[in-house]
């Protein structure tokens, strides 16, 4: 909450700050010199007995203290105000307690109001993503998981070929003329490989990417490769060091892709 008190100090009883404005000075207040302060500024001018502001501003917080440490408290909150040029902002009252001075303007600041959002002009709608790439949409989740178990499934066959098995669920497909070997995992014939080659080139064409000596593909699809549609497919397009460690990988994932 803040305060503005004489029309000149705002005082913010979130962090205990005074703040004036006419010489940009800023004090920090004690806690406690900031609590009892707020128990001043919204007391709206009723007499406020000792043992109320011992309660109110110590004892409700777990702390303890006796009227010393009040009169000690008092004087702080005034002494910094007289600071800023604000004096008596409260008045003793004799073997009773304080109060608010009304000859001293306090008014409470209304809270900012919430900026409203600029308007945001929408994004263009993209074209068609073409037939061969479409994706059914499903759940978030859903798809996320699947991805995630592609990508191990990919990290662990990588790992295989990488030490010289590629004979425990997964077929590698060496490619001469490019130097782009694909991983796919599946077992599957010499026969059967043709078709992978023309998925995995297809897929290349139609995402505009090139496998060269360089890289590795990693392939995976969860129908056949014969199926005339090839759902909840995953290639990534690996970047080899010179020990053959993958670098990094741009992966490519359809829910479900249907073929040409």
């Amino acid at each position: 909450m803040k305060y503005l008190i004489d029309k000149a100090i705002e005082f913010n009883s979130d962090d205990g700050t005074l703040y004036y404005a006419a010489s940009q000075d800023v004090i920090k207040l004690p806690l406690p010199a900031a609590r009892l302060l707020e128990e001043f500024l919204s007391s709206e001018g009723r007499d406020l007995t000792r043992e109320y502001l011992l309660e109110t501003v110590w004892d409700n917080h777990g702390l303890h203290a006796s009227g010393n440490n009040l009169n000690q408290y008092v004087s702080i909150v005034r002494r910094n105000l007289a600071i800023l040029d604000c004096h008596e902002l409260i008045v003793t009252l004799p073997k009773v307690g304080f109060k608010l001075n009304p000859a001293v303007s306090v008014r409470r600041l209304e809270t900012v109001p919430p900026v409203e959002p600029a308007s945001v002009t929408p994004l263009a709608v993209l074209p068609p993503i073409p037939a061969a790439l479409s994706a059914t949409v499903k759940p978030a989740r859903r798809v996320l998981l699947i991805l995630l178990c592609l990508l191990v499934l990919a990290g662990v066959s990588m790992s295989a070929w990488k030490n010289g098995d590629a004979t425990n669920g997964i077929t590698e497909i060496k490619q001469p003329d490019t130097g782009c070997d694909i991983i796919f995992l599946k077992d599957i014939s010499d026969d059967e490989k043709p078709a992978v080659l023309e998925r995995v080139s297809h897929t290349l064409k139609v995402n505009n990417l090139t496998c060269n000596k360089g890289n590795v593909i990693i392939y995976n699809s969860e129908l056949p490769y014969s199926y005339q549609n090839n759902a909840r497919t995953l290639l990534s397009l690996c970047t080899l060091g010179n020990n053959k460690e993958i670098i990094s990988c741009d992966n490519f994932y359809h829910y479900k892709w249907v073929g040409q």
